[in-house]
């Protein structure tokens, strides 16, 4: 994705991945070190407190760290380098024991934590105004379907409060995924050069991050995938909802429309065009998504205690993925926010079938007098005449069922099962595991 393009997904998560933000954290990382360097007695009070000083943005310039770059070819070196030649005598002592991978893993685990708990808060928008519509078209009779074709009847309510029960899903696996995680634990993770767990610890504890139990150059790169599989659950749980609204929008269908605004164009040849956009490129952008949890994984595979073969993919996998997912969060909640339904082409839909989408009512009605196959067969060769249920009421069942029965039990109205009862249900038990809501 060239930049210019991935400039149109921007977000507020996308400044965290910036040039200058990640600077920032980098020199918070240095000054973090530097402060358990000197409490262990490594370096003296005197370069600690000068490099907290130094190794702040208002005398470390990115500017700078990228000339230096230019000469050594290595960006923690020439971040190094920068810090130590602002400080007046103890430059020495900057980055004290730490490899490149101390600095840049634990600045991957401040840019992760951050953008987690930005994301959990966005899909709590989303959850709450899906929440609110499964409330309001709790009663709305719709038909259900499966495999593109007319199912049986269920209600809007109960739509939404599965789309809001996936999410959820999604939402507490994400929560429950820890990403907080740094280390300062040198050249292979052996702590050879600092010959103590205590720097890490203090380091760490500093910038509100853990340890893992062991690690080698690098933190496990199942920690990174994990975090990115997490992301891809929510967007895909997204995408089912976008790509629902997609079709309920087609033309034939037309029970529900991405609202347009007035001066909202949807073809520059075709004025009556009303596309759900917005659905379709949250369906585009989730492709994506799950393609980074499959490089993520080839990520893992690194030789030995480590080579460089995920730092190129991951400078794109990550800071990409979190934005997108963050992104389409924001785009869904836009959709919802507009989104219409056709109440009266919602009934149609729903009575279009004649009785048929009420079959497998009639069929258990006749069970006790038939059996279970016997009656399916006669529904099912009922089914297929041209006017269902007068076929029904001429049929042998008007020897079983009365004749004004059968236009109860053929009323899709009268067929909703426990769908109001386990809308409110979801609604209940997501609203009490997030009162805040």
């Amino acid at each position: 994705m060239t930049t210019s393009s991935f400039l149109r997904y921007k977000t507020e998560l996308s400044q965290l991945f910036e040039e200058e933000s990640v600077l920032e954290l980098q020199l918070e990382v240095e000054r973090a070190l530097s402060k358990a360097n000197y409490l262990v007695g490594k370096i003296p009070k005197e370069a600690w407190l000068e490099i907290n000083k130094f190794a702040t943005k208002e005398f470390i310039k990115l500017e700078r760290v990228k000339e230096l770059e230019d000469k050594t070819q290595h960006d923690i070196m020439s971040l190094v380098l920068a810090i130590s030649e602002q400080c007046q005598n103890f430059g020495g002592y900057v980055h004290m024991g730490a490899t490149s991978n101390d600095i840049k893993d634990t600045v991957l685990g401040l840019q992760m934590k951050k953008s987690k708990e930005h994301i959990i808060s966005n899909i709590d928008v989303v959850l709450g105004i899906l929440l609110n519509l499964a409330h309001k078209t709790k009663t709305t009779a719709c038909i259900g379907r499966t495999h593109g074709q007319h199912a049986i009847p269920m209600t809007y309510g109960f739509k939404f409060a599965n789309f809001a029960f996936e999410l959820f899903i999604a939402r507490q696996n994400l929560e429950s995924t820890k990403v907080n995680y740094g280390k300062m634990s040198g050249a292979i993770g052996n702590y050879a050069s600092f010959g103590t767990k205590e720097v890490e610890e203090i380091t760490l504890k500093e910038l509100n991050l853990e340890p893992l139990l062991i690690s080698t150059q690098v933190i496990t790169r199942i920690v990174h995938s994990r975090f990115i599989y997490a992301l891809t659950l929510v967007t895909s749980a997204i995408e089912r909802l976008a790509r629902e609204i997609r079709s309920l929008q087609r033309t034939e269908i037309n029970e529900i429309q991405e609202r347009f605004l007035n001066d909202q164009v949807g073809s520059s040849t075709m004025p009556q065009k009303r596309n759900p956009y917005l659905s379709e490129r949250i369906c585009g952008i989730s492709r994506f998504i799950r393609q980074m949890a499959s490089l993520s994984l080839e990520n893992i595979c690194l030789e030995h205690e480590r080579d460089l073969t995920n730092s190129s993919t991951e400078r794109i996998l990550i800071p990409q993925t979190i934005i997108l997912a963050d992104y389409i969060l924001i785009k869904i909640r836009k959709v919802l926010k507009r989104i219409s339904l056709n109440p009266e082409q919602i009934k149609k839909n729903l009575f279009l079938e004649e009785g048929r989408q009420c079959a497998e009512n009639l069929m258990l009605e006749l069970t006790p007098h038939l059996g279970r196959q016997e009656a399916h067969q006669l529904v099912k060769n009922l089914s297929e005449s041209e006017n269902f249920l007068q076929g029904v009421k001429n049929s042998i069942i008007s020897n079983y069922i009365d004749v004004n029965k059968i236009d109860e039990i053929l009323n899709p109205e009268n067929y909703l099962g426990l769908s109001l009862e386990l809308t409110d249900h979801v609604i209940m038990t997501i609203r009490s595991a997030l009162p805040h809501l």
